[in-house]
């Protein structure tokens, strides 16, 4: 009895520790019936980001975008379509950012007591007259696209805006790739022939 008790508490925290830090907005034509569509080809997304100014993090972007919402569709039961021609659906993908500068809630407020300054070996505190360092934020959104080849109308959308304090550009490659894998995670899976 015990044992099992610990069996399922361990599972819901492995359930908690897995949840998503981000919330998908979506959007779905009622009239799309996306459930019913079987095939999609690709749009070239569009990067208005600094994290993609160079054109070698541009293109590893998008290849790993386009690899991680193609995965998720093939997981729904989706099937890439050789000739766009004949595609049912044209997904695409949106990146969009900006980064900015904070100082951080650390701030000092008097001065440090005698005893704490004059300890021998105690780190020295730094002048009052030092400005706080600053932090860099970025803060952008992701966005897949759905739309309908004939038309070019709009079906189904999911995205996520984040504020993110990644110190390296290949951190936040690698969050903006895990988002658009999210977001994919949410797009209805196609309904079963019966």
């Amino acid at each position: 009895m015990i044992r099992t008790r610990a069996l399922v508490l361990a599972a819901a925290a492995l359930a908690v520790g897995c949840a998503s830090p981000w919330t998908v907005d979506r959007y779905e034509a009622p009239e799309a019936d996306i459930a019913g569509r079987r095939s999609f080809t690709w749009k070239d997304g569009d990067l208005g980001t600094p994290v993609a100014r160079r054109p070698e993090d541009a293109a590893t972007l998008e290849a790993q975008v386009r690899q991680a919402v193609t995965g998720q569709l093939l997981r729904k039961g989706y099937v890439e379509a050789s000739d766009p021609a004949g595609a049912d659906m044209v997904v695409s993908y949106r990146v969009a950012g900006s980064r900015r500068f904070v100082v951080p809630e650390e701030q000092r407020v008097g001065a440090p007591s005698p005893n704490e300054v004059l300890m021998p070996g105690s780190v020295q505190p730094p002048p009052a007259s030092e400005l706080p360092r600053e932090q860099m934020v970025r803060e952008g959104t992701v966005t897949v696209f759905a739309e309908d080849p004939a038309t070019g109308r709009l079906f189904w959308r999911g995205l996520v805006s984040v504020e993110s304090r990644k110190p390296s550009r290949e951190s936040a490659i690698r969050e903006i790739v895990d988002i658009a894998g999210h977001i994919a995670q949410d797009f209805p899976a196609q309904r079963t022939a019966q």
